[in-house]
């Protein structure tokens, strides 16, 4: 159950967040979950949760957001041509060195939400992981596909969370060094507006 997630249980998976796909996604709409996802990292690198995550056909779409690369503490994003990440030798090996017993719980989010991160998902439940997706930092080139996405993946047994229940449930508590760094990212995201 998504209640029992700790930092020390956990790890994230970022599907295939290449810019090539960003002019498919309403502008307002990136804007935000672009925010969303650099806070998720920046927060889950400091928490010292594992990373690993996909690009798909780099060939013809190119690499990873660079702003995602420069804050990014994982090993290198697996290239890949299968929908699902876990259809994919590479990433099946990062997987496995994460360790099961320790980090049953994976925290999933990028895009589409309806074709790539689905399928990781129901294969990541398949494999019995227990998985969070974040919604708001999922994205599709519509939002029907979105919700869609989301709907069949909850339906499948992932958990829904946004990014603030996400990170204020990880945290637990407001005098820590964390949350305060939290509170400094979120105030010089809206600064920069």
């Amino acid at each position: 159950m998504w209640e029992k997630l700790k930092a020390e249980n956990a790890f994230l998976v970022v599907v295939d967040l290449q810019e090539k796909f960003y002019p498919l996604i309403e502008e307002k709409v990136l804007k935000v979950a672009k925010k969303n996802i650099l806070l998720t990292i920046s927060m889950l690198k400091m928490l010292k949760v594992p990373m690993i995550g996909t690009e798909h056909y780099v060939k013809g779409l190119g690499p990873t957001d660079r702003d995602i690369l420069a804050i990014w503490d994982g090993p290198a994003f697996t290239d890949k041509v299968t929908f699902s990440c876990c259809k994919t030798s590479t990433f099946l090996e990062n997987l496995k060195k994460l360790n099961k017993k320790k980090r049953p719980l994976a925290i999933v989010f990028g895009l589409e939400t309806h074709i790539c991160v689905l399928q990781t998902v129901l294969d990541l439940i398949k494999k019995k992981y227990k998985v969070v997706v974040v919604n708001d930092c999922c994205l599709s080139s519509n939002k029907l596909r979105w919700k869609n996405g989301l709907e069949l993946m909850e339906r499948a047994g992932a958990y829904i969370l946004n990014t603030e229940t996400l990170l204020f449930y990880l945290l637990q508590r407001a005098d820590s060094v964390e949350f305060k760094q939290m509170v400094k990212l979120l105030k010089d995201d809206q600064q920069s507006k």
